[in-house]
């Protein structure tokens, strides 16, 4: 395989609704044995990243905006600014 290839991958065509559902439901039951097969992480991976696109570019300005912590806590982009800016993360919660 070429380096080129191994950098851009062909992408994957969407999963099939029902595959979608199948291994979105039935592998976070396996997590626990560590039984499974590569084509079914591919599968999982996939489907969790089903149209995901990326965020704003580096330096990007982002609107303003106001979201509640884990706590209930409102937190502005100005609040949670530093000198160098701020990286914010999203993670989906274990419980869909």
């Amino acid at each position: 395989m070429s380096a080129s290839a191994a950098e851009n991958p062909a992408p994957r065509k969407p999963l099939d609704p029902a595959r979608k559902v199948q291994v979105l439901n039935e592998l976070p039951r396996k997590f626990s044995s560590g039984k499974i097969g590569p084509a079914d992480w591919k599968d999982f991976v996939a489907a969790q990243n089903e149209g995901a696109t990326t965020g704003p570019a580096i330096g990007e300005r982002v609107p303003d905006f106001t979201l509640p912590d884990q706590d209930g806590k409102s937190w502005t982009l100005d609040e949670l600014k530093a000198r160098d800016g701020l990286l914010l993360v999203f993670t989906r919660s274990a419980d869909w």
